[in-house]
């Protein structure tokens, strides 16, 4: 069987993956088959007709069960226009879908007016909108009419909608059966059943979901709504029940009921009489039923199977698969018009019907079930997840029960991500079932904020049907817990409810008085401060912890440090992850998750050292874990501008008297001797990430100055640093190189970055030790006007490393060999002499300039080319070396350091000044409309690419990502750019953009006017309609010293 799809169009490069079944590349119809099929009759009635027929472009807000947050297109066509005000657009089910949208209808007039939904059915796949006609100013208003009764086989129709997402594109067609049971999608939750669909080769593909199907008097005789993925068949649904529907709308117009609509929780699939005799079908039975007074309706060609039922109902009590249905409340049934018909007359009332099971005559009664309270509206979100109760398609496609039948996954977000996949089923919190919404908002509510608790969970589309238990971790302070329940009334709408915020009791495993690293605003009224947390995942004993012991090994070297290492596990939601390239994986995800290792430099006061790999940024989650036994909360105190270094602080407190020891690493800042040797042999002491130890013996390959590849987006990639690689194959996240007999470390390997990759490297221990002094734990390093780093003396008391700078370098070094440098470069031989006697293990090059910091302190003085020969007189073949020297100019006098380099074959000497920055990375960023922005990373002046209005490091309004389903992805926002300006006022900072929302300067405006700046200089406007309900301004930032 082939393939189908539904032909739902992509919005462009906003679509998401979710939806990506959805997309389907066009299949066009040859111009001249199209012109033969289309003749001179058709012209007035496509002129009368196609302004009835727009273009829809639909955002869903969130993420629900039928289909992924983002932007898609279909078509759909106005069937009333009484009242104008209240006129209505018939569109398929699967572009409306059930989740909040937001929709537009473009016109043939070129006329673009937000749309409504007021009704999706719960079973057949069409939906309506409700739009104002009185705003059309150019497109004459024109509706289509529905005649379902001229659905035959033989008619000529126009399929005449949105294909492939052109507006108004039109394909012959000629009706080829009206008898076909309902099309199968992949990959989709939402199935259309108990209807016949009409089958024709149109040709129609992605957009074009929701196009009339017109015969040649101009009516609508059916709705296309899927096709073939390698056919030219289309499939269009009967309009019967969109008739009922429809009608029953507009004489209840303003009432909340919606229109009756029943089931049995049974499907049925139509057979012919043929296949009707092999299921025991008698002979007498088939002349009977065609014998039968079927009112004007053609001669049955078959019957109505029972296919399937739901577990746990009344069907499964008295149906069978294979019983042929006969009639219906006394009447003859062998269609599905009929069927729905007295189902929906009959809701919440038994219906009697009429089977024949093997050829025996059976008379049973059925309940009819409401579908519509089978249909989940309403939904929770919690902790950047979204939950509502699983509804009835979701029960149908993995034969679950709708009694009781639990919450639905739809996101999984920052809090359940790590345990709970989406599309999985919750059914308890804290041993409490889980029944329906309802159940999981209140078990939800009980939980306060950095809470543990247990959730019992299964996952239908794995077929895993046993629950499995899960340790969530509660997070109300970035996403607080907040209910939207559903009105049907007109048009629909989503009306939220936060929950209150509940602290922790004191019985939870929480200090009081911690204070989380993350915070956040919302524009919206509510404040949500809350500092936090260095709390320990275990409860400490009341007194003294009794002492724990480490793990026994036989290993001298793994005995000796594993008291040091630790994992690092760091967590942060997919949209806030702006410092970091994610891999495929991760970006399919809505959470980011890394695990390295860390080892402790100062045990008495908890500090970790970890690389940028594993915690990429400062607004992230981080947990350490020591040997196996205790987790706890660590806090981020400084990320390196320039390497792969960060330094992390846990409370010491909290590891109940396990024994940690700092890795001994002071040895190595004055001490060359430990330099490594090419060909050196030496014990590898490694973490893996299932927080095993292990030590091999393995011979040093290579140390040199790895040039990194620069990739698309301003991200921290490593620089001026020299890195060892092994001649053996190295596994885990990170570990030690030492000597086997004395434990001297000669390297830390650590994972480093590149684009979507990453890669165990080591940085020799000098290099180490000199970054660590850098940060003043070997000594004073630090200018005279600068504070050494302290401790404060309360254990849980934040420390204050915000103030902190180190020196670095504003451009990038690469190696050159010593015979190119004098052979190409003209470098003198006594300078080459004097750079060899400096060089060590057999290294013979120089450093030359490959890229200079945009607006950097050697901007200008320094230029791409140069070849350093002296720093402060010393000759330097090594950036380490580079930075030690600078280190002396960097002391608070800014006095410039002498530079002497070779400049085109000529000798220079020039003043360089001094740099020194603080830590790196994001620690605020403001969500506007959905779009994610932030102050300029380093990384774009890194890049060395034009210097620009608002793109210096720390300056303007960065954006690289927009959050699906919100206004910026609805309205092509590209990434990567600068918002400079909003309406008329200039938007230079984040703290500029809150001043204006607070003033209200953007309030009541229905658009918004945003100036936004490429990389190259080159400005643009996009007008964007906000959305406060479901999008308002959200600030997070990380503090070092506020306390709520």
């Amino acid at each position: 069987m082939q393939p189908l799809k539904r032909q739902r169009g992509s919005g462009g490069e906003a679509m998401t993956a979710g939806t990506a079944d959805h997309a389907d590349s066009p299949m066009a119809v040859p111009a001249e088959a199209s012109l033969a099929c289309i003749d001179q009759e058709w012209a007035p009635v496509i002129e009368r007709v196609k302004s009835a027929v727009v273009a829809i472009r639909v955002t869903g807000c969130r993420t629900f069960e039928d289909g992924a947050a983002g932007v898609w297109q279909g078509t759909g066509f106005v069937v009333s226009l009484e009242p104008p005000s209240e006129a209505l657009i018939l569109t398929n089910r699967h572009i409306i879908t059930v989740g909040p949208i937001t929709a537009f209808a473009s016109f043939d007039g070129h006329e673009e007016i937000a749309i409504f939904p007021i009704y999706r059915d719960p079973v057949h796949d069409f939906g309506i909108f409700q739009f104002d006609a009185t705003k059309l100013r150019f497109t004459p208003r024109a509706q289509i009419q529905l005649a379902p009764a001229s659905l035959q086989v033989g008619a000529e129709v126009l399929v005449i909608g949105n294909d492939n997402a052109e507006k108004i594109q039109i394909l012959p067609a000629t009706i080829a059966r009206v008898d076909r049971n309902p099309p199968e999608y992949d990959n989709s939750n939402y199935q259309d059943e108990n209807t016949f669909y009409a089958g024709a080769g149109s040709n129609t593909s992605g957009g074009s979901s929701g196009s009339p199907v017109v015969n040649r008097e101009g009516r609508c005789i059916a709705l296309n709504a899927g096709g073939a993925n390698q056919a030219a068949s289309a499939y269009y649904l009967p309009l019967e029940r969109v008739v009922y529907a429809l009608e029953w709308l507009k004489s209840h117009r303003g009432e909340t009921p919606l229109p009756p609509r029943g089931t049995f929780l049974t499907k049925f699939l139509f057979q012919p009489f043929d296949v009707l005799r092999r299921l025991g079908f008698t002979e007498e039975q088939e002349k009977g039923v065609l014998a039968a007074d079927l009112k004007d309706k053609p001669r049955p060609k078959g019957c109505l199977v029972v296919e399937s039922f739901l577990p746990k109902s009344e069907a499964e009590e008295k149906l069978q698969p294979g019983d042929v249905l006969l009639a219906v409340s006394g009447e003859t049934c062998c269609d599905f018009a009929s069927l729905e018909s007295q189902l929906d007359a009959k809701v919440n009332n038994s219906v009697p019907i009429r089977v024949s099971r093997a050829g025996r005559i059976l008379d049973i009664s059925l309940l009819s079930v409401n579908l519509h309270h089978l249909v989940s509206f309403d939904f929770l979100e919690c902790g950047g997840g979204v939950f509502h109760q699983l509804s009835y398609h979701a029960c149908v496609r993995y034969h679950l029960p709708v009694q009781d039948r639990g919450v639905y996954v739809a996101q999984s977000g920052f809090c359940f991500g790590l345990e709970l996949p989406s599309q999985s089923v919750i059914a308890a919190v804290n041993s409490h079932p889980i029944n329906c919404l309802d159940d999981f908002e209140r078990a939800l509510d009980s939980v306060a904020s950095a809470e543990s608790f247990e959730v019992s969970w299964y996952n239908p589309p794995t077929n895993e049907r046993r629950h499995k238990r899960a340790q969530v971790r509660m997070e109300r302070i970035l996403w607080p817990l907040r209910r939207w329940r559903f009105a049907a009334a007109w048009p629909n709408s989503w009306h939220p409810r936060t929950l209150e915020l509940r602290k922790p009791g004191e019985d939870l495993a929480m200090d009081a008085e911690a204070v989380p690293s993350l915070a956040a605003k919302s524009d919206r009224g509510g404040v949500c401060d809350e500092e936090g947390a260095m709390a320990s995942k275990t409860d400490a004993d009341a007194g003294e912890p009794a002492p724990m012991s480490l793990p026994e090994s036989r290993d001298p070297n793994i005995a000796r440090f594993q008291a040091g290492f630790c994992t690092v596990s760091s967590r942060l939601p997919h949209e806030y992850a702006t410092d970091m390239v994610q891999s495929d994986k991760e970006w399919g995800s809505t959470l980011v998750r890394r695990v390295g290792m860390g080892i402790v430099v100062d045990a008495a006061q908890g500090l970790v050292i970890t690389d940028r790999y594993t915690v990429p940024q400062p607004l992230t989650h981080v947990e350490l874990t020591f040997c196996s036994m205790i987790t706890t909360d660590a806090i981020i105190l400084f990320v390196h501008p320039q390497h792969n270094l960060v330094l992390l602080r846990y409370d010491v407190t909290a590891l109940q008297g396990l024994p940690v020891k700092a890795i001994d690493l002071s040895a190595a800042v004055n001490d060359t001797g430990q330099e490594l040797s090419v060909g050196e042999v030496l014990c590898f002491v490694s973490m893996s990430s299932a927080d095993r130890l292990g030590a091999k013996q393995v011979t040093v390959g290579s140390v040199f100055l790895r040039s990194w590849a620069i990739g698309d987006l301003p991200v921290h990639r490593e620089r001026n640093m020299e890195i060892c690689y092994l001649n053996d194959s190295v596994q885990g996240l990170g570990g030690l190189l030492v000597e086997p007999d004395t434990g001297r470390v000669k390297a830390w390997f650590a994972q480093f970055s590149a684009g979507k990759r990453h890669y165990l490297a080591g940085i020799p221990a000098p290099v180490l030790a000199g970054l660590l002094r850098l940060l003043g734990l070997f000594g004073r390093a630090s200018p005279p006007d600068q504070a050494p780093l302290e401790m404060p003396a309360k254990p849980n008391a934040v420390l204050t490393a915000s103030k902190l700078t180190v020196p670095v370098l504003e451009l990038e070094f690469e190696e050159l060999s010593l015979a190119k440098a004098v052979r190409d470069h003209g470098m003198p031989r006594e300078h080459a002499q004097e750079v060899a006697a400096s060089c060590s293990e057999g290294r013979r090059q120089v450093l030359i300039v490959a890229r200079v910091m945009s607006g950097g302190t050697c901007d200008g003085q320094i230029f791409e080319g140069d070849i350093l020969l002296r720093v402060a007189g010393q000759p330097v073949s090594r950036p380490s070396q580079v930075e030690r020297l600078m280190e002396s100019g960097a002391d608070g006098s800014c006095e410039p350091v002498v530079w002497t380099i070779l400049r085109s074959k000529k000798r220079m000497e020039l003043p360089v000044k001094p740099s020194r920055s603080s830590s790196d990375g994001t620690t605020r960023l403001v969500v506007f409309n959905g779009l994610v922005l932030r102050p300029t990373p380093r990384a774009v002046a890194e890049k060395g690419g034009p210097l620009l209005k608002h793109s210096r490091h720390g300056e303007g309004l960065y954006f690289w990502y927009f959050c699906p389903g919100s206004p910026a992805d609805a309205f092509e926002f590209s990434p990567h750019g600068w918002l400079v300006q909003v309406d008329d006022e200039p938007t230079p900072s984040i703290d500029r953009l809150l001043e204006l929302i607070k003033l209200g300067r953007f309030r009541g405006r229905e658009w918004l006017r945003c100036h936004v700046m490429d990389s190259e200089g080159r400005q643009s406007v996009r007008a964007l309609q906000p959305d406060l309900l479901f999008w308002p301004t959200i600030e997070l930032r990380q503090r070092a010293e506020e306390r709520s």
